[in-house]
């Protein structure tokens, strides 16, 4: 499963590890295009740990990870080749993981798959190319987003479960999935629950997850391809300018 290449290639602690592969028990691969991940070996840049990788043939991965994590509380990322940007919260050192994890689940569109980590540990500086080609800018002090290519990111300074993982995107040139935060599993994973596209305009347009992920056997799934996507909203979501 997907969540058992990412605790081998995080290189984490094992009480992280065992955040991230409770947390990520529903996660499974979009449809995207077949890539050759890049890797990078983990390296530190200030405060942070970068590392990429590929999960399986043509799902690649970022794993940005603050290097202090005192007291298990921290935030960290993994950004995915399928569009996928999770924000992993650990809320302190504790077994039961819908009181000491959560996420927030957000996705970005067209997938070109050209996704990179650059990361200089003489900089110090740190930034991800994420699936869509936006850059998100990381503080190598902190571990934490400070600006995106493509619009903006506000990041709350405490880990706290009533921040909802902590990462807002106030604006952003593209599409945009906001699927919401859920504690102790990724959001997606609710098939009644409700997720959001969001247009470059600042249009939303709200849908069931049911709608756009499949469920199977635990794991689910992103339905669509871009230009499947593309058709599912101009029917469902008319609203919404969707330009790729």
């Amino acid at each position: 499963m997907l969540l058992m290449t990412l605790l081998a290639a995080l290189a984490v602690s094992p009480a992280q590890a065992q955040g991230w592969k409770k947390l990520m028990r529903v996660a499974a691969a979009a449809p995207g295009k077949a890539v050759s991940c890049p890797r990078v070996d983990p390296v530190h840049a200030g405060g942070t740990q970068g590392y990429a990788d590929e999960l399986r043939a043509g799902l690649c991965f970022v794993s940005i990870t603050p290097v202090d994590s005192t007291g298990l509380v921290y935030r960290n990322y993994g950004v995915f080749s399928d569009g996928m940007l999770m924000v992993f919260n650990s809320f302190g050192d504790g077994d039961d993981t819908s009181k000491f994890t959560g996420a927030r689940e957000f996705y970005f569109f067209p997938r070109s798959g050209a996704q990179r980590l650059a990361i200089d540990p003489d900089g110090p500086s740190v930034s991800v190319t994420m699936a869509d080609g936006g850059v998100l800018t990381i503080d190598p002090a902190t571990a934490q987003p400070s600006a995106v290519d493509r619009g903006s990111v506000s990041v709350a300074a405490r880990v706290d479960p009533a921040n909802k993982g902590g990462v807002e995107f106030p604006a952003y040139s593209g599409l945009m999935l906001d699927a919401g935060f859920r504690m102790g599993e990724l959001p997606s994973g609710r098939p009644g629950a409700e997720s959001v596209f969001r247009d470059a305009n600042g249009r939303a347009c709200a849908v069931k997850n049911s709608e756009v992920y499949a469920y199977s056997g635990g794991d689910r799934s992103f339905k669509f391809d871009d230009a499947a996507l593309k058709a599912f909203l101009k029917a469902r979501c008319p609203n919404l300018s969707v330009l790729y």
